[in-house]
């Protein structure tokens, strides 16, 4: 017997609005709270610009902890705070808490490493001069820094498309609950393929974007 797949399409839809739904709101969230974590331990480490060992220590405990968690068990102990802060720990919405906590440990990471790649002297030249912490963070530190924290983005947000897939095994809709729902569990691989090629297509378009604007980041300088 041939199954009509076309009359799953709506469904898919669906599905797909919510995957985007979810990569950009905690994409927005994980980058925003990501950059200000990475500028607290890059600031605040030993021999850096203002060093704090209380701070940087303590930033530095919670980032290892979330770094060191599985994204699935991750969710599975967020769900009382999830249910807490959003009403359900199921659909899209819920789905924003975890992902923004689960995510935003390894970019705030990846934005340290992209933060010290700043020539030491142009450091110690801002501090003979007498920079002051905002002038140093908005006027060379981000700026000279911008083409590496646009590539840790572009790694961040493939990883939140992967993160939406897992999420929506538990609940939380979008492309990865499709494929489970229609395409594993009724044992439809047309609906299987389409959710695969949608997340590839998804990841292309995101790392396709990063590259062309890092190149015309390099090229402006």
């Amino acid at each position: 017997m041939i199954r009509d797949w076309t009359q799953y399409l709506p469904d898919f839809w669906v599905a797909l609005g919510q995957t985007l739904y979810m990569t950009s709101l905690a994409g927005v969230l994980v980058i925003t709270l990501g950059i200000a974590t990475g500028l607290v331990l890059y600031l605040s480490a030993p021999d850096s610009w203002r060093p704090n060992p209380v701070v940087y220590h303590a930033v530095n405990t919670v980032v290892n902890v979330g770094r060191s968690i599985p994204f699935i068990i991750m969710i599975v102990i967020l769900i009382p705070a999830t249910r807490l802060v959003v009403g359900t720990p199921l659909g899209p919405v819920a789905a924003l808490f975890p992902l923004t906590v689960g995510f935003t440990p390894f970019f705030s990471r990846l934005i340290e490493g992209n933060l010290r790649e700043l020539d030491q002297g142009r450091v110690e030249a801002a501090r003979v001069i007498g920079v002051t912490t905002p002038q140093f963070i908005f006027r060379i530190l981000l700026p000279e820094s911008l083409s590496g924290i646009i590539g840790s983005a572009t790694i961040i947000l493939v990883g939140l498309v992967e993160g939406t897939a897992v999420a929506g095994a538990i609940g939380a809709g979008g492309v990865g609950d499709f494929a489970l729902t229609y395409g594993y569990q009724r044992w439809f691989t047309q609906l299987i393929v389409i959710a695969v090629v949608s997340m590839i297509a998804i990841v292309q378009v995101i790392q396709i974007t990063g590259d062309v604007w890092i190149r015309l980041r390099k090229h402006k300088r």
